[in-house]
């Protein structure tokens, strides 16, 4: 049996699409949403830190729903990152004892734009516990106090959420959902969770990061990955690495962001860091890639060829299994994670896109092109496997 044969071979799609849809539905049960109560202790201080670069859009709504947490031991630091807009001019507006506004310092070579803005917050920070955000996340004003919760009942050393993603139009939904999908049917939060030491069963949300002071300074904090794109895995990983306790949970309760505002701006936005979330291996990226459009494609083009000819056995039953597993698979995607019902109709096409900004973002790495806010982002050492 040749190579191609064994990857386009119906039946052996279908298992491993098998496999997805048990991971995504056990998963469904696993990726636990916090309930909104305070923590059962003492209350311990939280330094919420927000970088905020030409956050004009949004930072306003962000650091309101901050403040407004019932959380009752918690500062908000805003660090304002050299904005060219009328993001300090709005953050001067908020009156808070709460609040304080840095000005951020000129971003060394070597480290990347927000990863240098985290590491002035955390070095203003003042809490026990500290929550990393972006400007462009709203939260609930339980939000804080159910994941400081969740973070001491699980006795774990970092968590992290997945909030709820606003995609009102098509280009996000054809974009944004994916990262989601892929955490949904292929990690396996279970073992993950259990195997505290597996760096590669991991994932993260840099919109909700929530540390124990300890452990993020026992891993190095943002200093450690400060060249990485896609920091809150390298961090993630990091944490798994010393064998402390990552946890991650639903948030779509907690919290909510439009994380793009259309199809090109989603489009640069991942194709800075889609390579990165792979640890900048090549081969490994190509084949996930390839893979993906495989179990996409090879389903539909087989059941719709097999029409054509009016073949009905056991090939075409196995494809068109294929095409209902993963169109159920997107629909326990979308539920879990409060997206539009139309998102699964869409997966062959979000794939594909997904695809080619996986290709474009491995260019832009190995051609040190990779820019995001108007700053080249360090360049990063590619490794073959």
């Amino acid at each position: 049996m040749s190579l191609g044969s064994f990857f386009l071979d119906s039946y052996r799609i279908l298992i491993f699409v098998t496999v997805q849809l048990m991971i995504a539905v056990s998963n469904s049960f696993l990726l636990q949403r916090p309930k909104r109560h305070q923590p059962l202790g003492p209350p311990r201080r939280v330094s919420i830190l927000v970088p905020a670069r030409n956050e004009a859009a949004t930072i306003g709504a962000c650091v309101n729903s901050l403040l407004g947490q019932d959380y009752p031991e918690f500062e908000v630091i805003v660090l304002n990152d050299q904005s060219q807009d009328r993001t300090g001019t709005i953050l001067a507006g908020i009156a808070s004892e709460r609040l304080q506004v840095i000005d951020g310092a000129p971003v060394p070579d070597d480290w990347t734009g927000k990863n240098w803005a985290c590491h002035q917050l955390a070095q203003r920070a003042r809490g026990e516990l500290m929550l990393f955000t972006d400007a462009d996340t709203v939260f609930q004003p339980y939000a804080l106090s159910a994941a400081v919760a969740m973070l001491e009942e699980s006795n774990a050393d970092m968590l992290t959420a997945i909030v709820r993603n606003v995609v009102p139009s098509l280009g996000e939904q054809i974009t944004v959902p994916f990262l989601l999908w892929s955490i949904m049917a292929i990690l396996p939060l279970g073992i993950a969770q259990i195997w505290r030491r597996s760096k590669a069963l991991v994932a993260a949300n840099g919109k909700f990061l929530l540390f124990s002071r300890n452990a993020y300074e026992m891993i190095g904090g943002h200093r450690a990955v400060k060249e990485e794109a896609a920091e809150d895995l390298a961090l993630s990983r990091l944490i798994k690495g010393a064998g402390m306790k990552w946890r991650l949970i639903d948030g779509t309760g907690l919290a909510a962001t439009r994380m793009y505002d259309g199809f090109l701006s989603a489009w640069r936005g991942f194709s800075k860091n889609f390579f990165a979330i792979f640890d900048y291996r090549l081969l490994p990226a190509l084949f996930v890639w390839f893979w993906m459009l495989v179990i996409t494609y090879h389903p539909l083009l087989t059941a719709g060829s097999l029409i054509i000819r009016g073949e009905f056995g056991a090939q075409f039953w196995a494809a068109v299994t294929t095409v209902g597993l993963s169109f159920v698979i997107w629909v326990i995607t979308a539920g879990k994670m409060k997206l539009p019902l139309t998102v699964p109709f869409l997966y062959p096409i979000t794939t594909t896109v997904a695809s080619a900004i996986g290709i474009t973002s491995l260019f832009l790495a190995v051609l040190r092109k990779s820019r995001w806010k108007g700053r080249r982002l360090p360049g990063h050492r590619i490794r073959l496997v």
